[in-house]
C-alpha cells in the first residue's frame, strides 16, 4: 500500500481551521464532564432511557422532541454544505479534524517530515514507527473511554477503569472495539 503523505499547507485558512479544530476536540473532551444545571451537558443513558441534552433530560415519552431535534442536526450540516461546499468535511468532521490536528502531527513529531516517514514506509518500520503506534494506540483508548463516557457518564466510566473489567464486560468489550476501530482507521486506512 502506498500512503497519502501530504505536505502541510500553512496559511489563514490553516490557522483558522486549525482553532476550530481545537475548539471541536476540546468540545469533545470535556462534554462528559460539563455539569448544566447537576445534569451533564450530554449524556445518552441508553440504559436508564434518560437523554440529557445541555441541562434538559429527555425520557421515553419526549421522543417527538429528541427525533426533531436529531432532524434538525442533520438537515443543518446538510443545509451548510449546500451552502458552504464541503465545509463539514474539511472544517468539522471528526475523521478530519483528530487526523489532521492530532494524529498527524504527533507522526510528523515522532517520524519526521514526509522524506523520513517515506522513508520508513520503504525500509520498514524502526523504533520511532513503534513509538507512533504506541502513542496512537494510548491516545485511542483515551478517545474511546470518552466516548463512552457520553453513554455511561463519567462517574460510572471512572469507577470501571478502577475496577476489573469482568465486573461490566459489555462497556469494556465497548471500550476495546472502539480502541481498536480507532487505531485502524487513524494509523492505517486513515483517508
Amino acid at each position: 500500500r502506498r500512503f497519502l503523505r501530504p505536505r502541510l499547507s500553512r496559511g489563514k485558512h490553516w490557522v483558522r481551521r486549525a482553532v476550530v479544530a481545537y475548539v471541536l476536540i476540546a468540545l469533545f473532551t470535556l462534554l462528559p464532564y460539563i455539569r448544566i444545571g447537576g445534569k451533564p451537558a450530554l449524556l445518552f443513558d441508553v440504559i436508564h432511557r434518560r437523554f440529557s441534552i445541555l441541562g434538559t433530560t429527555f425520557l421515553p415519552t419526549d421522543t417527538m422532541l429528541l427525533m426533531l431535534f436529531l432532524v434538525g442536526t442533520f438537515v443543518g450540516i446538510f443545509f451548510l454544505t449546500a451552502l458552504f461546499g464541503r465545509v463539514w468535511c474539511g472544517w468539522g468532521c471528526p475523521q478530519t479534524v483528530y487526523m489532521e490536528y492530532v494524529y498527524r502531527p504527533i507522526e510528523r513529531l515522532i517520524e519526521g517530515g514526509i522524506g523520513r516517514q517515506v522513508k520508513l514506509d520503504r525500509d520498514g518500520p524502526n523504533a520511532r514507527r513503534f513509538l507512533r503506534y504506541a502513542v496512537f494506540a494510548l491516545l485511542s483508548m483515551f478517545l474511546a473511554h470518552t466516548f463512552l463516557a457520553y453513554f455511561v457518564g463519567v462517574d460510572q466510566l471512572a469507577a470501571w477503569i478502577f475496577g476489573s473489567p469482568f465486573k461490566h464486560p459489555v462497556a469494556f468489550l465497548v471500550m476495546a472495539v472502539v480502541s481498536v476501530l480507532m487505531f485502524l482507521d487513524f494509523s492505517y486506512f486513515r483517508e
